[in-house]
């Protein structure tokens, strides 16, 4: 069976909400925070999850914190300790997207 999440954000929103003390460490683990440089990749990584747990379709049932989009050396996007799952990311002007296939 296949499931799949899609998740759209607005880039200026992700800006805004990155100034809110605190919400960086409650959605965003360790490893994302030091490899996100920009707020497009906040916004690709924040995207990402939500598109995980839509392709759940369980709701949020841990922190965002708890999932961790890692990238490989090619900056290929995956996600820590779930092989099942396939993401891509990507970006244009003022949004960032993710889609999500499980595969079970």
């Amino acid at each position: 069976m296949i499931e799949i999440g899609t998740d759209l954000v607005l880039v200026s929103r992700m800006e805004k909400s990155l100034q809110i003390p605190g919400f960086a460490e409650r959605v965003f683990s360790e490893p994302e925070r030091a490899y996100c440089k920009t707020t497009e990749s906040f916004a690709g990584v924040f995207a990402a999850k939500e598109a995980y747990y839509k392709a759940l379709g369980t709701g949020l049932q841990l922190p965002l914190n708890a999932l961790t989009v890692l990238h490989d050396d090619r900056g290929k996007p995956y996600f820590d300790g779930k092989r099942s799952a396939k993401l891509s990311i990507s970006h244009d002007g003022d949004y960032a997207v993710a889609t999500v296939l499980l595969m079970e």
